[in-house]
């Protein structure tokens, strides 16, 4: 049986590590939503989305990367810290405002979760259905156009009741198809303003992760997607943050984090700061 410093050892690690885990994931959620989403739009202005294939894109980052960072957020944040009582120092303002971080991630990374598979729903309707609607206005108002001769002449014929139905299935139909058009922008601006105002939380939930040296290896090792969220540069400025005070040696944030990580986690090949420039 492990003893409770290994058990407090052991959970400790294992928290970095899903912290670790959780910004690098949300960094692969941002930029695959953020392509989807570049092609939804591009598609939309065109009028080609119906046959873009989205649904089946949306649906892949829902049930794979989408849900691994829900339930990440979920492990990591639903036993959240309480908020400090009236004693407002230096350590109580700290504690808050990690508390409102976590309690922001949670249920910004679940709400991102759940609009996804909207998303999902709306682009199956519009690819389903819509080229089918299309083809079924165009041949109603063939059919309506054939029959205005006969109606003319036997204007209470059982024809009338009929061709009445379908013109008004139509309608219901065209109405449908616009709503789920409607959904469907409506469900990719939030997603959009959603990912960009998590991103600006990861950024400072992450800068606060003090002594996490696996958050600082998994920085380290994608500094690529670091960079394509966050800017030019980004990669250099965070880990400077991450990587400062009297533990750190080395001039620049990656050379520190470096020596950091090699002391900590061992194997780093491949990281050193000539092979990031």
């Amino acid at each position: 049986m492990a003893r409770p410093a290994e058990r407090g050892q052991f959970e400790a690690r294992r928290r970095k590590e899903q912290v670790a885990f959780l910004v690098v994931k949300f960094l692969r959620v941002y930029l695959s939503f953020r392509e989807i989403a570049g092609e939804f739009h591009a598609r939309s202005a065109a009028g080609t989305l119906p046959s873009a294939g989205l649904c089946g894109k949306v649906t892949a980052l829902a049930q794979g990367l989408g849900f691994d960072l829900k339930e990440l957020a979920h492990s990591l944040f639903r036993n959240g810290q309480q908020a400090p009582g009236a004693r407002m120092n230096r350590e109580a303002l700290a504690s808050m405002k990690t508390t409102l971080e976590r309690r922001f991630l949670d249920s910004s990374i679940g709400t991102g979760y759940h609009l996804l598979q909207i998303l999902q729903e709306a682009l199956y309707q519009i690819e389903r259905y819509s080229p089918e609607l299309k083809l079924e206005t165009t041949e109603i108002e063939r059919i309506m156009e054939l029959s205005r001769p006969v109606a003319r002449r036997r204007s209470r014929s059982d024809d009338a009741a009929d061709l009445d139905s379908l013109q008004v299935l139509d309608e219901i139909s065209a109405k449908l198809a616009v709503d789920a058009a409607e959904l469907a922008h409506g469900v990719v601006r939030r997603c959009e303003d959603l990912l960009e105002a998590t991103a600006r939380v990861i950024r400072r939930f992450g800068a606060s992760a003090n002594e996490n040296e696996i958050l600082i290896l998994n920085l380290l090792q994608n500094r690529d997607l670091v960079e394509r969220v966050y800017g030019d540069g980004s990669a250099e400025t965070i880990l400077s943050e991450l990587c400062s005070g009297k533990g750190f040696r080395g001039r620049t944030g990656i050379e520190r984090a470096v020596g950091y990580v090699r002391e900590r986690c061992g194997n780093v090949s491949g990281l050193e700061p000539a092979a990031a420039s």
